[in-house]
């Protein structure tokens, strides 16, 4: 079982550009909401194994952009990774047969998983970040940044 989970929770919470008067976040960039907003603390383990990065402040949409990046590379036979725009971490994503290898520079952990099922993942990630965000900030719905995250044209599982 894949678990990819975020809290906003943290001191550094209050510091998202979310936060800022007046923003209206129909408005945002992409670059913006990829480095400036809604940072969160992951959580992410594969069968029980903990790859979640050991610090906060992890922008939940560079993590959601990033992730639909790796899936598009994985599907073309190509491994991936993710790095943070925070510090100099990655998240190695490799092809082992039919399997996805997955390690990170910040711990001797590693996972072996299905891509239907880190796809799966991904997915439910995706869809638990937009409609919690989209409830608390209805304006978010308009940003047309998130057409492209949010739509159905990359599902390898459909």
């Amino acid at each position: 079982m894949i678990e990819i989970e975020y809290r906003r929770t943290g001191p550094y919470v209050v510091h998202g550009r979310e936060n800022d008067e007046g923003v209206d976040l129909a408005l945002v960039s992409r670059a913006d909401l990829c480095w400036y907003y809604f940072w969160s603390d992951l959580s992410f383990t594969i069968g029980g194994i903990d790859l979640s990065p050991p610090w906060s402040w992890t922008p939940v949409f560079d993590l959601l952009w990033s992730m639909k990046g790796v899936l598009e590379h994985l599907e073309g036979g190509e491994n991936s990774t993710i790095g943070f725009t925070e510090n100099a971490e990655l998240i190695t994503f490799t092809l082992d047969g039919g399997a996805v290898r997955v390690s990170c520079t910040y711990t001797e952990a590693e996972a072996v998983c299905e891509f239907a099922d880190l796809t799966r993942a991904w997915l439910d990630f995706r869809q638990a970040v937009l409609a919690r965000l989209v409830g608390e900030y209805p304006r978010l719905a308009a940003n047309p940044a998130l057409d492209e995250l949010a739509a159905r044209d990359f599902d390898p599982l459909s």
